[in-house]
């Protein structure tokens, strides 16, 4: 009998990069799956809109309030519950659906503290990064009301170390995982990120499709492009510096358009956009869906992305697939994930970013470079090895568990 691996979603379609990521990594599982494993879904929402490639995929409901996952919690970590739950203590609400459902394995597609309620399921979680650990300053991770940097640290801390495989993005962060949570990097697997489904899928533009695009958005003429949810590590104030020096300085006339989930930031950035009167200079948009993302690649100058965390991120991968020139921060070792691909920018200075946009307007040699080296790394990316990493790990663990159990 096949083994069941349960996909356990709680990522909502508004986080952008990590809704985009959990859905490709679904439907490249069950692509390369050869019937090795049965695959379901367990979602703690019954609206997720998930563009899977199989739609007839099983998909289980849970709804747990607050006290059933403190319940839940405490089986696991009070010294005390922990020692009498197995004579009288409330249910695990998880455990009994994974039990009722026959479920082996779960895949945490991010750091969920639903990966804490386990008790005797084994499972595999994605770490996309550190950054909580690494950029103290800022404060959506240490100054946050909502305790970003305890609830981050809590979960990563405790389901690392008992995880079968972590999946992270970069070598970088495989390493970075290993120093700060003591994991066996042996356990830690490097998959690289992939444009999100739409745009993997994109064949060729429609320009009625790109003329109301345009319209809706009320694009400008020539701007940049930066997809990002507001926050202060993403670093859009750079940009709207960036944009005041092409315009009253150089006298390029050139906008700025960002899309993203607004996290408390957007106002001060409005403030500080109409600060430098250049409310005419900047769109700011909410999510876009995603049939209309690919345009908004499309019909900009380049993707600019000044962020301080990460350090990786799924744009390039997407303005790569769609030839649109890249221009990334260049912080910590990021020069060993995107090579030779992007034009590395100074986070700090935005004169960085103005000259080496000046320098794409004058060359188009540049920009044809630019957009080769591009293609040329999203290809040379193994992606049916590195997902072949996964499958692996489920067979070493099938392979020990034969050592133990016995037919019924």
């Amino acid at each position: 009998m096949r083994e069941k691996l349960a996909f356990f979603l709680d990522t909502e379609k508004i986080s952008g990069g990590a809704y985009h990521e959990l859905v490709y990594m679904i439907n490249k599982i069950y692509e390369k799956n050869e019937d090795l494993i049965e695959i379901v879904i367990i979602s703690t929402s019954k609206n997720f809109d998930l563009k899977l490639k199989k739609n007839s995929l099983k998909i289980y409901h849970i709804n747990m309030n607050a006290l059933e996952r403190h319940i839940a919690f405490l089986r696991n970590y009070d010294p005390t519950v922990r020692r009498i739950k197995k004579y009288f203590f409330f249910q695990n609400k998880l455990e009994k659906l994974l039990k009722n459902k026959n479920i082996d394995l779960v895949y945490f597609a991010g750091p969920s503290q639903y990966s804490l309620y386990l008790e005797e399921t084994d499972f595999i979680i994605t770490i996309p990064d550190v950054s909580h650990r690494e950029d103290l300053e800022f404060p959506e991770w240490t100054k946050s009301k909502t305790s970003e940097f305890h609830r981050r640290e809590e979960i990563i801390s405790k389901a690392a170390v008992r995880a079968i495989a972590i999946i992270t993005n970069a070598q970088i962060i495989k390493e970075k995982i290993s120093y700060f949570y003591k994991v066996s990097s042996e356990r830690i697997l490097v998959i690289n990120q992939r444009p999100s489904i739409t745009i993997e899928n994109f064949i060729k533009s429609d320009p009625k499709k790109s003329l109301e695009v345009n319209k809706k958005h009320n694009l400008p003429k020539s701007y940049i492009f930066y997809p990002a949810m507001y926050l202060p590590h993403k670093n859009h104030k750079y940009l709207i510096d960036v944009i005041k020096i092409l315009n009253l300085e150089k006298g390029i006339d050139l906008s700025a358009v960002f899309c993203g989930s607004d996290k408390g930031y957007l106002e001060k950035i409005k403030s500080y956009t109409n600060k430098l009167d250049l409310r005419d200079k900047v769109r700011f948009l909410d999510y876009v869906d995603d049939e209309e993302l690919p345009y908004l690649y499309l019909n900009s100058l380049a993707l600019t992305m000044p962020t301080f965390s990460g350090p990786t991120n799924i744009p390039p991968w997407e303005a790569f697939k769609l030839e649109v020139p890249v221009f990334y921060s260049l912080i910590g070792k990021i020069k060993n994930v995107y090579k030779d691909a992007v034009y590395y920018i100074d986070p700090f200075d935005p004169n960085s970013l103005a000259m080496g946009l000046l320098k794409l307007l004058r060359s188009k040699e540049d920009k044809i470079n630019l957009v080769s080296k591009g293609k040329e790394l999203l290809k040379s990316v193994k992606i049916d090895k590195e997902y072949n990493q996964i499958f692996d790990v489920i067979k070493k663990r099938q392979k020990i568990k034969a050592t133990w159990e016995f037919d019924n």
